[in-house]
């Protein structure tokens, strides 16, 4: 018994000689970590210039694009850098807080909690301009991470999902191209008290699998949107004032097979002008010839019915360039294959000078796919355009005909009715 005692307590010995460094670490750092939080206003390290802060962010994923409201939503992780000589410190390493919910600082190896201790921290007041609505993620945790150097420089990481407007413009429709704004403003601070920057090396970068159903990404870029905004101070007072605006901008192109747009559009067009001929038939008594606004309808209808065999003739040709595509891309995909199965040199074949001459032979029959998917897209894009002119044209030619031709026989009418009084 007492041998098993006596090791017991040299194992609590043990125990205690850990422990005490790791709850002393934990204490200094707590000490150092409230100091630096006791009431800290907005940082001024500068008395001659604004405080800089600087921003990018990373899109995850971006869709669900409403052409009818006007909108779409992104999924991002917006990233923000700033220096407050607040929060120096003489710690090693950084300190690190991560998660709201179980917020914890990390000094090297020591942690101390706290569930409110991003709320105590100066943070820049940015907000997304043409953001409908937005919100952080919060499983399994606050999604965010915090940085703090020795010298008080902030990195602040948290991801975010946006609703935002998009104002398109549907002029070349569906052979347009769209630009869609991401703008980011500080919402209280004016140019002289804080100035929003991008980072200088790609502060904007995204997922290069984001592939949006009707449109093709072509690039993101950024910019400033420097203004002067009208802001209220009272209820009875307002300041003009110059606010720094950041500009995110996103570039795309509707894809010619942009299946769903097109043939919802085109019959949404024909249930549109079925319901107006059927309210219009309606309300007149039933005859057995036909009406000039039979004659109108039915036009317009064989114009959609025309259109829709336009885009299958189109979808036909993408479909194929898409086909003779992906067969190349698998084609050159096996090149540097460590599998890669070749003939022997010693068979008696086409390609008895070895693997050179079967890869030479694979980028012949590459470049030939590809060259009939850009003959196929080139195909789908002349038919394209020859609609985009032919189409309006005809309509036109048609509504000259039938306004003057109705409108003569009109004035014809009323001259035998004269005549026959």
């Amino acid at each position: 018994m007492t041998g098993k005692y006596r090791q017991l307590f040299d194992y609590l010995l043990i125990l205690i000689y850990f422990l005490i460094p790791r709850i002393s670490a934990n204490s200094a750092a707590a000490n150092v970590i409230y100091q630096m939080l006791n009431d800290k206003p907005m940082p001024t390290n500068n008395e001659t210039g604004p405080l800089q802060v600087h921003v990018g962010f990373y899109v995850e994923s971006m869709g669900n694009f409403r052409a009818t409201e006007m909108a779409f939503d992104m999924d991002m992780y917006l990233y923000m850098s700033w220096l407050d000589i607040n929060m120096k410190h003489n710690q090693t390493g950084h300190i690190l807080i991560n998660g709201r919910n179980f917020s914890i600082f990390q000094i090297t190896r020591s942690k101390v909690p706290d569930k409110n201790v991003l709320d105590k921290i100066w943070t820049p007041d940015l907000y997304f301009a043409n953001a409908r609505s937005s919100y952080f993620h919060e499983v399994t945790v606050h999604n965010f991470n915090m940085y703090i150097s020795k010298e008080g420089r902030i990195s602040y990481g948290t991801r975010v999902t946006l609703n935002l407007a998009c104002n398109l413009n549907l002029k070349n429709y569906p052979l347009d191209s769209q630009i869609c704004y991401v703008k980011i403003i500080s919402y209280a601070h004016v140019q002289h008290e804080m100035m929003v920057r991008w980072f200088p090396n790609e502060p904007i970068r995204y997922n290069p699998d984001i592939k949006p159903p009707e449109f093709e990404i072509k690039s993101f870029d950024q910019g400033y949107c420097n203004g002067t905004f009208h802001y209220t101070l009272t209820h009875n007072s307002s300041r003009i004032g110059n606010f720094s605006c950041l500009l995110g901008m996103i570039r795309l192109k509707r894809e010619i097979g942009a299946v769903p747009a097109r043939v919802s559009l085109s019959f949404t067009t024909l249930l549109t002008l079925s319901t107006q001929g059927n309210g219009i038939r309606y309300q007149l008594p039933a005859v057995s010839y036909a009406k000039s606004i039979d004659l109108f309808f039915g036009v317009c209808t064989l114009f959609i019915f025309g259109v829709l065999l336009e885009f299958a003739l189109v979808n036909s040709y993408m479909r194929r360039a898409n086909k003779y595509n992906h067969m190349a891309e698998k084609l050159q995909s096996g090149y540097g294959s460590k599998n890669a199965i070749y003939p022997s040199a010693d068979c008696d074949s086409e390609y008895d000078e070895g693997p050179s001459r079967f890869y030479a032979h694979m980028n012949k029959n590459s470049a030939q796919l590809m060259y009939k998917a850009l003959q196929y897209s080139r195909k789908a894009l002349s038919v394209d355009k020859a609609a985009r002119i032919a189409f309006p044209i005809a309509f036109v030619i048609f509504n000259l005909f039938y306004w003057v031709r109705y409108l003569y026989a009109e004035e014809e009418d009323d001259e035998s009715i004269e005549r026959l009084y």
